[in-house]
């Protein structure tokens, strides 16, 4: 594993949809307004979103080992628990002012 693959990784997840429509939704008050479990939500969603780039990965014939595959998934869940804490901290920030 390189520079390269990590890199990749993060432009392809800063890309994908799906990291942005979750984060915001989770984020917002439709699921619950405890910050624990936003959290909760959201890291398990990063740990879905990272299973489903996995094998989207490999249904284009791309090769990941153990290592590889672990780090893809991690970095789905903690891009997704900061963008989502980020968009949390947002709205909290513009509701406070209204």
């Amino acid at each position: 594993m390189d520079n390269d693959f990590i890199v990749n990784l993060l432009l392809g997840s800063f890309r994908d949809p799906i990291l942005w429509i979750l984060s915001i939704v989770i984020a917002s008050s439709i699921t619950s307004s405890l910050f624990s479990k936003k959290l909760l939500f959201l890291a398990l969603a990063g740990i879905i979103w990272g299973y489903i780039r996995l094998y989207v990965y490999k249904s284009f014939g791309q090769e990941f080992s153990l290592y590889e595959t672990l780090v893809l998934i991690m970095l789905c869940l903690v891009i997704m628990v900061f963008i989502g804490s980020l968009a949390y901290l947002i709205f909290k920030l513009f509701k406070s002012e209204t």
